[in-house]
């Protein structure tokens, strides 16, 4: 059966410093869910981005929610180089489909690089 996923991206906190020169990051989010992917604006200068953005997927078979993950890849823009990845948050729908569950999930989420470990807080 059909549905729409819906997510909103809000803000992020504490990023790590990826622009040496003005000691703050250019961040956006990248939002992937199966072959559909979104992108936030960019938060330029600022460790503690806001986006408060929303956004819909359409899944064509509901039964896809059970098989793959909401992944949230945060970057730091480049004008010049390429972007640098910040990190990444894998969020599972599977809870959501229990008859139980709530209809919705927020709260803050730690952004892992799988390098360096927590790199800071989604929410």
């Amino acid at each position: 059966m059909p549905c729409i996923l819906k997510i909103k991206v809000v803000e992020a906190r504490d990023l790590p410093v990826m622009d040496r020169s003005s000691e703050r990051a250019d961040a956006y989010v990248e939002i992937s869910f199966g072959e559909v992917s979104k992108k936030t604006e960019v938060r330029k200068k600022t460790l503690n981005p806001i986006w408060n953005e929303d956004f819909r997927v359409e899944v064509a078979n509901d039964a896809q929610l059970q098989d793959c993950a909401v992944e949230f890849r945060v970057y730091d823009y480049d004008i010049v180089s390429a972007n640098d990845i910040i990190g990444i948050v894998y969020f599972d729908l599977n809870p959501l489909l229990n008859p139980d569950a709530p209809s919705q999930v927020a709260g803050w989420f730690p952004i892992y690089d799988t390098l360096r470990g927590k790199k800071g807080r989604k929410l």
